[in-house]
């Protein structure tokens, strides 16, 4: 009887050890699967965020490339704008030297031999030239100044002339400012080609 007992409790601790490693095998299975799962998760986890950070380094990239480019332009811009206008204020300063200077009454001659009517028109110039000028283009314009062309001081006229109606309707302005706007599309796509040729 005792042998039986023995063998009983020799069989009851075999079984309980054989259940015990049974369920360890499978807590330790169980375990291994959820480390696994949350190694999977991870993994995709951590690649998406790399994914992520990848599009926004990217897009960052193409922002900064974006902003670059259009500083580049308009750094173009502004310095096209800038010697634009510098050569808009030298053309202008060459005018007025060429106003300036007793090539103006033979021009103002020959825009007045071109007029249909004279006795309605007047040459209008500043103060200066007026003063200046006045016995020459009389002795040029004698002619047209007998059949009722009139010359007059004007304050408003910086440099250069102007021919006006008398009654005030319409005029041709010959002012440095005018002349250059007039000659300045001629000059400026062979300018441009020379300044931007090498921007593009």
């Amino acid at each position: 009887m005792a042998q039986q007992i023995q063998d009983l409790v020799a069989s009851i601790r075999k079984d309980g050890i054989e259940v015990a490693q049974k369920e360890a095998a499978q807590i330790i299975a169980d375990a291994k699967a959820q480390a696994e799962g949350i190694i999977r998760e991870a993994k995709k986890e951590a690649a998406s965020l790399l994914e992520n950070a990848r599009r926004e380094i990217d897009t960052r990239d193409q922002s900064a490339r974006s902003s670059l480019q259009q500083a580049s332009r308009d750094v173009q811009l502004s310095l096209k704008k800038a010697i634009s206008d510098q050569l808009d204020r030298l053309l202008v300063a060459q005018v007025e030297k060429a106003y300036s200077s007793s090539d103006l009454v033979g021009l103002i001659a020959k825009v007045v031999a071109s007029l249909s009517d004279v006795k309605d028109y007047e040459v209008q110039l500043n103060q200066k030239d007026f003063d200046a000028l006045a016995k020459n283009l009389a002795g040029a314009l004698s002619s047209a100044i007998k059949d009722g062309l009139e010359i007059k001081a004007v304050p408003s006229i910086t440099s250069g002339f102007r021919i006006a109606e008398k009654n005030g309707a319409s005029f041709y302005d010959f002012s440095a400012e005018e002349t250059a706007a007039l000659l300045k599309p001629f000059l400026s796509p062979a300018i441009e080609k020379i300044v931007f040729s090498q921007a593009k």
